[in-house]
């Protein structure tokens, strides 16, 4: 099963890992930076931002900090919330700027 505000799987017990508190410092893996940014942001979003701000032709291009601790599996990468929520704010700007849809549609 998967959690229907951030997509993310769900552990055997039927939590999501994104209803865990961020860190003091305010990171937080991909499900936690979703619930934390509301409910139209998935944890797919998340990384799809960091995955273009690793692009130089990419308008995010350098925006994001990642930090990947190796571990079981994949590890885990760990985002700002800070840094999250700004791209979050600058990319919707962008969006309804454009025409496209406002928040909560």
């Amino acid at each position: 099963m998967t959690c229907r505000h951030c997509r993310s799987r769900l552990t055997p017990a039927g939590r999501c890992p994104g209803d865990t508190p961020l860190t003091r410092h305010r990171y937080g893996t991909a499900a936690q930076i979703a619930h934390a940014l509301g409910p139209d942001i998935t944890a797919a979003r998340v990384r799809d931002w960091a995955r273009r701000s690793r692009d130089p032709n990419d308008p995010l291009h350098g925006r994001v900090t990642t930090w990947h601790i190796p571990g079981r599996a994949r590890g885990t990468t760990w985002y700002d919330h800070q840094e999250m929520s700004t791209i979050e704010r600058d990319t919707r700007l962008t969006v309804e700027g454009r025409g496209g849809p406002t928040r909560g549609q």
